[in-house]
């Protein structure tokens, strides 16, 4: 398929990009551009980042939104969209952060990432603070591209996972887009997306197998059952470290957590799929029983 996509910076783009339009999304014509004035006291390319403590994740994994200011579009046409996805793919490599699932709407993006070593406001100050250099110079605007802070909320079990994958993958159908329009759907799939997801971990959770586990990503994303009641606009209530234990001793029937590594494999590996089911993380099983996170993790799927 031809794209009607305009380079106009071609230092900025990588060899890969102009394959990359007839692989992400439907094409769509470019429609009239709206050149802002920058506000009171704007700057060229200003990015207004976090400031004061965010909750911190226990399993590092952090689902992100970035908002236009004043609804503002972030993305005009498939160049704009492929050059946030390449923005995303040479800080990914830099930084060292994995992503699990990520959507670009018109106005505002999602992504679910992992972070490693880099911080997660140093991830997104570099990330956000490049695309708007490159996107005011193409629409020569100056002044703010973001609506305030980037939002972070923390994902630390399993369950929660899932819904924030199903949840980001969704986004589209409320404009009357598709799962795969501007997603990380066809990365899991397996068939032509930009390869910047990394899809292995909820695959992995999904099945053993690559082709169930890709049907069941499928269903996960499309079908009516949610894993959780997930919602990126609301509070979770966290079950706590004394409670995660007492839940742990309650179903395995021990006197201390860790005496669940002394139980016969199947009376084990039971305990565990209880556990996880009542939403209990793979990470804080692992943390207070003493067994490995590939013995919970082959256990909870038996």
């Amino acid at each position: 398929m031809r794209s009607s996509a305009r380079f106009s910076n071609e230092g900025d783009m990588t060899k890969g990009d102009v394959s990359l339009l007839s692989c992400i999304g439907p094409l769509r014509e470019d429609p009239a551009l709206v050149i802002l004035s920058p506000p009171l006291g704007g700057c060229w390319g200003a990015v207004p980042m976090p400031r004061g403590a965010r909750k911190q994740s226990e399993s590092s994994i952090y689902h992100v939104m970035v908002r236009g200011v004043n609804q503002m579009q972030l993305f005009y046409d498939d160049e704009d969209r492929i050059v946030f996805v390449e923005r995303i793919r040479r800080y990914r490599d830099e930084c060292g952060f994995k992503l699990y699932a990520w959507c670009l709407m018109d106005n505002h993006v999602h992504l679910l990432i992992e972070v490693g070593n880099v911080e997660l406001a140093t991830i997104m100050k570099k990330l956000l603070l490049s695309y708007s250099h490159w996107f005011n110079n193409k629409y020569d605007r100056s002044g703010y591209l973001y609506e305030g802070r980037f939002v972070s909320k923390a994902v630390d079990d399993d369950h929660y996972l899932l819904g924030a994958v199903r949840y980001i993958h969704r986004n589209p159908l409320e404009v009357g887009g598709s799962v795969d329009t501007w997603t990380s759907y066809r990365d899991y799939m397996g068939s032509d997306g930009p390869g910047i997801t990394d899809t292995g971990l909820v695959l992995g959770m999904l099945a053993e197998d690559p082709e169930r586990a890709r049907l069941a990503f499928h269903e996960l994303v499309t079908g009516e059952a949610e894993p959780c009641d997930y919602d990126f606009g609301k509070p979770r209530g966290q079950i706590q470290e004394e409670q995660a234990a007492s839940l742990i001793k309650e179903i395995a029937g021990v006197e201390n957590c860790t005496d669940v590594c002394a139980l016969d494999s199947v009376r084990r590996s039971a305990a565990i799929a209880e556990m996880r089911s009542k939403g209990l993380s793979i990470r804080r099983i692992s943390r207070l029983t003493g067994l490995s996170r590939g013995v919970v993790e082959r256990a909870g799927y038996m």
